[in-house]
């Protein structure tokens, strides 16, 4: 289920999901750490509740957790150069001299 049907927002979240997944590749050697990163933030952002690996794996139609496990804890990745991608994403993205990013624990 994608981000706009559970969502009910109606906006399609594809493409620009799409595009940041593109860019967070660079940072994975293999094409396997790539799909797995992808599956990954697919499962952070669909609708289920509980975000474990067998749970996310399942969300991705990979069936085994093994995949989401070696991204996390085997692969090989530059974190921080993912770290500057993702800020200068938010930055392009959400960035406004005026703007007040509030976070808490509420959505979680």
């Amino acid at each position: 289920m994608s981000v706009s049907e559970w969502s009910g927002s109606g906006i399609s979240w594809e493409g620009e999901l799409s595009v940041l997944k593109a860019r967070l590749g660079v940072v994975f050697r293999r094409s396997e750490a790539r799909e797995g990163c992808g599956a990954f933030i697919d499962g952070l952002l669909s609708g289920i509740e509980r975000k474990t690996g067998w749970l996310l794996s399942e969300q991705a139609g990979l069936g085994r957790p093994w995949r989401i496990q070696a991204l996390l804890g085997r692969s090989q990745w530059d974190a921080d150069r993912l770290r500057d991608i993702v800020c200068d994403y938010a930055m392009e993205a959400l960035g406004d001299r005026s703007g007040v990013l509030v976070v808490d624990e509420t959505g979680f």
